[in-house]
């Protein structure tokens, strides 16, 4: 158990780091369980997911701006929608920076996005500092009441009872996915790759 608490002193921040800046929630939530079990420091992995989030944004946002329009050429349905993206995201600001941010799997393309926009980047970059850190307090305590409720399954049933409610909780976010989320998710990509065939055409 020492080298595990060792591995997370060492390398559990920057993964944190590297995976919100990606746009990732999975480390984050799994270092916000872990400081729950008191082998994370709380304000640290809410400051460090914060931090990657607000870099990852501002990157993306610099890439838009430097090359954005060649990727938004690149991709035809990107280049079908910037233009009305382009009137959302300059009017609606403020909301559409934080709807996005819960968005999983649009960050990046966000982000780049308002970086070809008129948005300018000191207001871009304040928005963020509210976004990134309500965000990662939200995520944390998502993330710290599966730490507490691990913690109480560990201490009542042990590793083998902890390991079942992991394995039942994956069994039923699969069951769930099948039923409601599967048809959605393969009706959009064959939508994305449709419109990449009219866009070549």
């Amino acid at each position: 158990m020492e080298w595990a608490q060792q591995l997370v002193e060492q390398y559990g921040y920057w993964a944190v780091f590297a995976w919100t800046f990606i746009e990732g929630e999975s480390v984050f939530i799994a270092a916000a369980a872990l400081a729950a079990a008191g082998m994370m420091t709380p304000w640290k992995v809410v400051t460090v997911a914060a931090v990657g989030a607000y870099v990852g944004h501002l990157f993306f946002f610099a890439l838009g701006r430097w090359r954005g329009m060649a990727i938004i050429e690149a991709l035809p349905f990107l280049k079908k929608h910037y233009p009305k993206a382009n009137a959302v995201l300059d009017r609606y600001a403020h909301w559409s920076i934080f709807i996005f941010q819960y968005l999983y799997g649009t960050r990046m393309v966000a982000a780049i996005m308002f970086g070809c926009s008129t948005i300018g980047f000191t207001r871009f970059a304040l928005l963020q500092v509210v976004n990134c850190l309500s965000w990662a307090i939200i995520i944390y305590s998502v993330g710290h009441l599966v730490g507490m409720a691990g913690v109480a399954i560990l201490h009542h049933f042990g590793v083998y009872g902890l390991l079942a409610v992991v394995l039942a909780a994956a069994v039923v976010a699969l069951l769930l996915y099948f039923r409601y989320g599967h048809h959605h998710v393969r009706r959009h990509w064959r939508e994305r790759v449709k419109e990449g065939e009219d866009g070549g055409a």
